[in-house]
C-alpha cells in the first residue's frame, strides 16, 4: 500500500514537474517578451519611412505647369515577407520568376558543365525551346538570357536538371545589392501600369513579398517644345551615397564630425548640417530622389516635403508580423510659381536660335578665308529681368537639351548620348557644345566693351574725370611697361583718330583710350603732345572697387542652381595664379573687359540695372511665390537688395545718356526709336577670346564674341536685357549688327511693339523675323 502511495505520488510530482515546465515555456521561453524582446515598445517596432509627392513648378500664370510629378505604381519587394532562402529555396524562386515576368525583366540560367548538353539532348532541346544558344567556349559555363514570359517554364526545367542548372533573376540580385533591414521595402521596378499593379495586388497569395506602392515619376511638359527651360528647372535623379550624407543631419556636432571625417576619402570635405531633432528620423532614404540642378536643386526643401512615419512589428530575425500603421503623416512639397511667361520665354529662345543661325551663315560666307574656318557658330545667351525688384522674366542657354531625358525610364538612349556618347567624333562634339552647361549663369566670358559704363561711373564717383572733361584718343594708346616692352593699346582695327572728347562721347565711340585712361592713367602715355589733359587714373585698385559697387566678382546668389562668380583680376590674384607682377597694360585691358576678366551673361544683366536705375541692385529670383497643394500662398519672394553703387544720381544719368547716345546716334540704327519703336538706351560689346589668328595682312587677330546690354523705357526702366552669341564679334560687326537687334527684338516681344509702320528708308532690314509683326498703314486707310 505504501509503495503503491509513493508511486502515484511520484507520477504527480513527475506531472506538476512536466506541466511546470511547459507552462514555463509558453510563458518565458516562447512569449512576447522573448520574441520580440524584454521592451516591445523599444525593440519590436520599427520605423517605416513614407515618402512625400514633389511639388511641381508653374509659368506665371499659375496655371501651366513646367515640372509635375504624375502618379505612378512602383514594384517594391519586402525581403522579410519572401519564403525563406533556406528552407524554400524553390519557392522564393517561383516569386522572382513570376514578378520578373510581370516587370519585364530577363533572367538567366547558367549551365555547367557544358558537356551534358551531348549527354542529355533532351535537355539541349529544352534549352533550345527558351531561345536560341550562345557559342560554346570549352568547358567555361553557359549563360542563357531568358525572355521574361518564359521565367517560369527556366525555373521548371532548373528543378528538374538541379545539379547543372541555376536560375538567376536580377530581381534577386537588386534585393540583395540593397542591404536594407528585413522589413524594408527595396524598389524593383518604376512605373509599373495600373493592370500589372491590380494583378500583383489581387495575386498576392502567390506573390509574398511582392508590395505595390503609389509613387511619382517627373514629368517636364513644356521642355520638349521650349528646351531653354530645362536649365531654368533642372532635373532630380537618385541621391548618391555623398549626398545621402549631406541632406540627412546629424543629431548632434560630434556626430556630424564624425561622419564627415569618415566620407572625406570618398566624398571629399562635406557640409554635415546637424539638427537635435532629426534623432531616428532621416529624411532622405538609399533609393530617394533629390534635385539635381536648377530650381529642382536650389529648392530642393520646398519642393520636397516631409517624410511619414510608418511602424511596424517585427520578429526576432526583424521579419514583419503586423501590419503597418500609421505615426506621422506625410506632407507632400510645396509648388513654385515662376516670374515666367511660357509664351515670352519661347519668343526669346526663338529670337537668339535665329541670330545664332544668322552668324553662322555669316561665318559659312565671310569674304576672309580664316573666318570661314572657325568653328561653327551654335552657342549664346540671353538673359531678361526686371531691375526694380529682381526678378527673372526669361533667361536662355543655347545649345540646351531637354531634362525629360533624365526622368523617363524610356530615353535612356539619349542619355547616354548626351553624357557619353561612344562615338569618338560625337564625344568632342558634345564636349565643344556642352549643352548641359547653363551659359546664361555659370559660362565666364569677358564683357568687352559693355564694362564701360561701369568703369565710368566709378571714374565719376571718384573725380578722376568730370563729364565735361576731355581726353585726348588719338586712336592709339603706348607706353613703356616697367620691364621696357612697349605696350599698345589700339581702339580698333583701323585706329580711328578721335580728337578730345568726353564721356559720352567715349561711350558712343566705344573708346578704349579713353578708359584705359581713366582707368590706368594716361600720363605714362608716350604718344601723347604736351597739350593733352594728363591723368593718373583709378589704378587697379581703385578700378576694382568701383566695379565690386556693381557686385561684379561675386555670385549674385540666384536662384538656379549653378551660379559662377565671375573674376575680377588684381595684383595679388596675378601673383600668386600667374606668378607675375601687375602691369599698366592689366590695368588697361581689365578696363575695356579684356584680360583676365571674366563675367556672366546674369552679372552683365544684374549691374546694367543698377545703372538703370538709381544704383541699387537687387538679387535676380526666377520663383515668384511657393504655394501649398491647394493654391494658397505659402511666401512670396519679397526683393532683397544686395548691393547699392555709392555712385551720384548726376553721374548715373550722364552715363545712362551716354548708352541712350550709344543707340541714337550710330551708323546702325536698328534701335533707334524711329526703327525699334520703343526708347532704349544700350552698349555693345566686341570681347576677343581664343587663340590668335594670323589675318591676310600679316596681323594678328582673335575671334570675338558679339555682346549687348540695354535697358527700356529710357526715363522709366522696366527691363533690362543682355545678349551674348558666342564668336560673332568680328562677323560683320556683330555686336552692333546681331546683338543689339536681338536685344532689341526681345524688348519689341516683351512690351508687344511692332517697328513702325512709318520708319524712315534708313531703318535697316532685319533677317530675323520680328516678334510682332507690323500692320501697314495705307494712305488715307486705318489701322486694322
Amino acid at each position: 500500500m505504501a509503495s503503491r502511495l509513493l508511486t502515484w505520488r511520484i507520477l504527480l510530482i513527475i506531472v506538476v514537474v512536466i506541466m511546470s515546465a511547459r507552462l514555463y515555456q509558453l510563458q518565458m521561453v516562447n512569449s512576447e517578451s522573448n520574441r520580440f524582446g524584454i521592451d516591445p515598445e523599444a525593440t519590436t517596432r520599427r520605423n517605416v519611412m513614407v515618402g512625400p509627392r514633389r511639388g511641381e513648378i508653374f509659368a506665371a500664370d499659375g496655371a501651366t505647369l513646367l515640372a509635375e510629378s504624375v502618379p505612378i505604381y512602383s514594384l517594391a519587394v519586402v525581403p522579410g515577407r519572401l519564403p525563406d532562402a533556406r528552407q524554400q529555396p524553390w519557392e522564393r524562386a517561383e516569386v522572382f520568376a513570376r514578378l520578373g515576368h510581370v516587370t519585364q525583366l530577363s533572367a538567366t540560367l547558367t549551365l555547367t558543365p557544358t558537356t551534358v548538353l551531348v549527354e542529355r539532348p533532351a535537355l539541349r532541346r529544352m534549352l533550345q525551346d527558351l531561345g536560341p544558344l550562345p557559342p560554346l567556349d570549352g568547358t567555361a559555363p553557359l549563360t542563357l538570357t531568358i525572355a521574361p514570359e518564359y521565367s517560369l517554364r527556366a525555373l521548371d526545367l532548373t528543378r528538374t536538371y538541379s545539379d547543372v542548372l541555376s536560375f538567376n533573376s536580377p530581381l534577386e540580385a537588386m534585393v540583395a545589392r540593397e542591404r536594407v533591414r528585413p522589413y524594408q521595402p527595396v524598389l524593383v521596378a518604376e512605373a509599373i501600369g495600373n493592370d500589372v499593379a491590380m494583378a500583383i495586388s489581387e495575386n498576392g497569395n502567390y506573390l509574398p513579398g511582392a508590395q505595390v506602392i503609389a509613387s511619382y515619376q517627373r514629368h517636364y511638359p513644356q521642355s520638349a517644345a521650349v528646351p531653354s527651360f530645362s536649365h531654368m528647372l533642372g532635373y532630380i535623379g537618385r541621391i548618391t551615397e555623398c549626398e545621402l550624407h549631406v541632406a540627412n543631419p546629424a543629431s548632434t556636432w560630434l556626430t556630424s564630425m564624425t561622419e564627415v571625417i569618415g566620407q572625406s576619402g570618398r566624398c571629399g570635405l562635406l557640409r554635415k548640417p546637424v539638427d537635435p531633432a532629426s534623432f531616428g528620423l532621416p529624411p532622405y532614404q538609399v533609393d530617394d530622389r533629390i534635385g539635381k540642378d536648377g530650381l529642382e536643386a536650389s529648392y530642393e526643401r520646398e519642393l520636397r516635403g516631409r517624410i511619414g512615419l510608418d511602424t511596424v512589428f517585427v520578429d526576432a530575425l526583424n521579419r514583419p508580423v503586423s501590419p503597418l500603421e500609421r505615426v506621422y503623416p506625410v506632407e507632400n512639397g510645396h509648388n513654385l510659381v515662376l516670374a515666367i511667361d511660357v509664351a515670352f520665354q519661347a519668343e526669346v529662345e526663338r529670337l537668339l536660335r535665329d541670330w545664332i543661325a544668322e552668324g553662322e551663315a555669316r561665318r559659312l560666307n565671310a569674304p576672309e578665308a580664316y573666318k570661314r574656318d572657325y568653328d561653327p557658330i551654335v552657342a549664346g545667351s540671353a538673359v531678361v529681368l526686371d531691375p526694380r525688384d529682381g526678378r527673372i522674366l526669361a533667361v536662355v542657354s543655347l545649345p540646351t537639351f531637354d531634362n525629360n531625358v533624365w526622368v523617363d525610364p524610356n530615353r535612356q538612349a539619349d542619355l547616354m548620348a548626351l553624357l557619353s556618347p561612344s562615338d569618338p567624333e560625337a564625344l568632342a562634339e558634345l564636349l565643344r557644345l556642352a549643352p548641359l552647361t547653363n551659359r546664361a549663369i555659370s559660362g565666364q566670358y569677358p564683357p568687352g566693351s559693355t564694362l564701360k559704363q561701369f568703369v565710368g561711373a566709378a571714374a565719376l564717383q571718384k573725380g578722376v574725370i568730370a563729364a565735361d572733361t576731355q581726353l585726348r584718343d588719338p586712336g592709339l594708346l603706348r607706353l613703356i611697361e616697367r620691364g621696357g616692352a612697349l605696350f599698345e593699346l589700339p581702339n580698333s582695327t583701323r585706329n580711328r583718330d578721335n580728337g578730345l572728347i568726353n564721356i559720352a562721347d567715349a561711350m558712343r565711340l566705344s573708346s578704349n583710350v579713353f578708359f584705359a585712361s581713366i582707368a590706368g592713367g594716361n600720363d605714362q602715355a608716350i604718344n601723347l603732345d604736351d597739350r593733352a589733359l594728363r591723368i593718373t587714373g583709378m589704378q587697379i585698385e581703385g578700378l576694382v572697387e568701383g566695379l565690386e559697387w556693381f557686385h561684379f566678382g561675386r555670385s549674385s546668389g540666384v536662384d538656379i542652381a549653378g551660379e559662377a562668380s565671375g573674376l575680377l583680376p588684381t595684383r595679388t590674384w596675378k601673383a600668386a595664379v600667374k606668378r607675375e607682377a601687375w602691369t599698366t597694360g592689366d590695368t588697361y585691358n581689365t578696363a575695356i573687359g579684356q584680360g583676365d576678366l571674366l563675367v556672366t551673361p546674369l552679372q552683365l544683366a544684374v549691374a546694367a540695372g543698377g545703372i538703370a536705375l538709381d544704383g541699387t541692385i537687387y538679387r535676380p529670383h526666377v520663383v515668384a511665390r511657393i504655394t501649398d497643394s491647394n493654391g494658397a500662398t505659402v511666401r512670396t519672394i519679397a526683393p532683397e537688395v544686395i548691393s547699392r553703387a555709392p555712385v551720384d544720381p548726376v553721374h548715373l544719368q550722364a552715363i545712362r545718356y551716354g548708352m541712350r547716345d550709344s543707340v541714337i546716334n550710330v551708323p546702325n540704327r536698328t534701335a533707334h526709336p524711329e526703327c525699334a519703336g520703343l526708347d532704349l538706351a544700350g552698349k555693345t560689346g566686341t570681347a576677343e577670346y581664343g587663340p590668335l589668328v594670323v589675318r591676310p595682312d600679316g596681323r594678328l587677330a582673335r575671334q570675338s564674341h558679339a555682346w549687348f546690354v540695354g535697358f527700356a523705357p529710357y526715363d522709366n526702366p522696366e527691363i533690362v536685357v543682355a545678349v551674348l552669341i558666342e564668336g560673332t564679334g568680328d562677323l560683320g560687326d556683330g555686336s552692333s549688327t546681331m546683338a543689339m537687334p536681338a536685344v532689341t527684338q526681345i524688348m519689341q516681344a516683351y512690351f508687344q511693339v511692332a517697328p513702325p509702320a512709318d520708319a524712315p528708308g534708313n531703318c535697316p532690314v532685319l533677317p530675323v523675323r520680328s516678334p510682332v509683326e507690323r500692320v501697314d498703314v495705307e494712305e488715307g486707310g486705318e489701322e486694322e
